[in-house]
């Protein structure tokens, strides 16, 4: 692969390519239909190092082929496929240039909330669920659908979620599948540097990880949001697992960098998206059951069979922060398919346009399966892993053939203090704009945000504010406390007031309003705050004297 001045690995144009082209896209499918064929000769499908996460081991078979056999297979094989895209290094595709919506996007995405996603769901800070407040201990699969009270990320993550506007049923859902044990009655955590066959196998329901204590049905936590443009059936998946694991990965698994870094990346996706118009789908996908052997990933490929041909590329984030050396660098796992490489120089591009900083090493042949973005790859569909600077390539890659792997990796001591937060946030900020890129963004939902004003009345407060063009309704939220403090929604109305009569006289009430679209996942920025208060009625006592006639 051709290398810049800088020694990083450059990407090469593939003539005529682009990702919406009918011409590929139609390669795209013959490429997926010939994927049996294609196992005997493509390292990226057969070569899978499981350096450091239970990956799928796909079977070889062990029979000896004769060289004329081997022949005769090879022709049959360019003979049939001979119009399949070649692998080729990472193209650049033009929907990942510079655009002012991602950049107003990435401007929103601060370290302050990154941070704070991280903490939460590493049992830094209590968060509220539910009416209580709980620390997040562990993640580990098991715990987070058994009901372990210090296991609650996965109740947090779906009220954390609807708080942000997207509907439970319809862009906010619930992926179940049935993990299958077979016990082994170890009950140690799976040393992943020797992980071998025999321990994670290409069959999920004959997977053998030590000894799980309960059957269940977990879950995958998909968000959708919809496209708006012509090609809206086109999606654009950002995925992360959620779960974690430790020596004492049913209590204290805080999985700090492994992986609440990539559930921060998605929830600030989430939290953002929802103001902007995509030409595509986007879905944001919550896996659990990776440190299992990549479980939900594989489940949901699946049992979504038809979504594989619709799917432009999956960018999944998978323990990115720990940089000791604080050099910037981190891999980027993209394989040899075209779309892959598609996605990952899309990534690049997006370092490249908003200045984020990143080095990387872009990694094709050898690149590593052991994270969520393997099971797409099965599928053939275009998928990259964004992960730490864990192995030691090349010294003319981005990182210059150094390794700075999180020694605290799968430990209980996989807490924050040990992540460098300017490198977690650019990496952060990457994923983010590399899914917005793909997904083709269209401009904000609205050109306005609200301004409200609130008047006290009698026994009410009226809150007004100008029609925005395009809104269909508008959520009123409330707080009694500031305009920092928690809001809740009072109403949803379709028209430009509220009329707020359950209110308390001599008490201040605090309001702000938010536009939406009905039937699709788009959403004003919140208006300013108006407070108001009822006072008491002041009554006063008149004298009147009193004069009796005839006096």
């Amino acid at each position: 692969m051709p290398l810049n001045p800088n020694g990083i690995c450059s990407p090469t144009t593939l003539e005529g390519w682009h990702p919406s082209n009918a011409f590929w896209r139609s390669r795209k499918k013959q490429w997926k239909a010939g994927l049996k064929v294609r196992q005997l000769f493509s390292s990226q499908l057969s070569t899978r190092t499981a350096d450091y996460k239970p990956a799928r081991q796909i079977k070889q078979s062990k029979e000896p082929m004769k060289k004329s056999r081997i022949v005769l297979v090879f022709v049959l094989f360019v003979l049939i496929f001979s119009t399949v895209p070649q692998e080729v290094t990472a193209q650049t595709p033009p929907t990942c240039g510079y655009d002012s919506n991602v950049e107003s996007i990435l401007a929103e995405v601060t370290q302050e909330d990154v941070v704070q996603w991280i903490r939460n769901f590493s049992g830094e800070d209590f968060v509220p669920i539910g009416v209580s407040q709980k620390k997040i201990l562990t993640r580990f699969s098991t715990q987070l659908f058994n009901l372990n009270v210090n296991a609650l990320a996965y109740p947090y993550l779906g009220e954390q979620l609807r708080s942000f506007g997207f509907e439970e049923g319809t862009y906010l859902t619930d992926h179940a599948y049935t993990p299958n044990y077979v016990p082994t009655g170890t009950e140690n955590m799976i040393d992943l540097h020797n992980v071998g066959e025999d321990y994670v196998s290409s069959d999920r329901n004959t997977k053998v990880v030590g000894n799980p204590d309960q059957t269940t049905t977990w879950k995958n936590k998909v968000v959708t949001i919809p496209g708006h443009g012509p090609n809206a059936d086109e999606i654009v998946l950002m995925t992360a697992h959620m779960d974690s694991t430790s020596p004492q990965r049913n209590t204290n698994a805080p999985g700090a960098e492994d992986n609440a870094s990539g559930v921060a990346a998605l929830m600030e996706a989430a939290r953002l998206f929802r103001f902007y118009k995509f030409d595509r789908t986007i879905k944001i996908i919550f896996f659990t059951g990776e440190e299992q052997g990549l479980w939900g990933s594989e489940a949901y490929v699946e049992d979504h069979p038809a979504e594989m041909d619709n799917i432009i590329g999956v960018v999944n984030l998978d323990m990115f922060g720990y940089d000791n050396d604080q050099d910037m660098c981190i891999e980027l796992h993209v394989g040899t398919m075209p779309d892959s490489n598609q996605v990952g120089t899309c990534f690049t591009e997006v370092n490249t346009n908003y200045n984020l900083g990143l080095a990387y090493d872009y990694v094709t042949n050898g690149a590593i399966g052991a994270s969520d973005h393997a099971s797409f790859w099965d599928a053939g569909v275009g998928a990259i892993e964004v992960l730490e600077n864990f192995q030691a390539h090349d010294e003319s890659f981005g990182c210059n053939g150094t390794q700075d792997r999180n020694p605290h990796y799968h430990q209980i001591t996989d807490t924050i203090d040990k992540m460098y937060m300017p490198a977690t946030l650019a990496t952060v900020k990457a994923g983010v704009g590399s899914v917005a890129s793909l997904a083709l963004p269209m401009g904000k939902c609205f050109a306005t945000d609200p301004q409200i004003t609130a008047t006290p009345q009698t026994e009410s407060i009226i809150v007004n504010w100008a029609e925005i063009e395009g809104a269909d309704v508008y959520n009123v939220y409330r707080s009694t406390t500031s305009c920092a403090g928690s809001f809740t929604q009072v109403a949803q109305v379709s028209t430009n007031s509220y009329k707020d009569v359950d209110i308390d006289l001599e008490n201040d009430y605090f309001y702000k309003v938010q536009a939406a679209e009905t039937g699709a996942v788009c959403y004003s920025q919140m208006s300013n705050c108006a407070v108001a208060r009822v006072e008491v009625p002041i009554f006063f006592d008149i004298f009147i004297p009193l004069v009796i006639a005839g006096e």
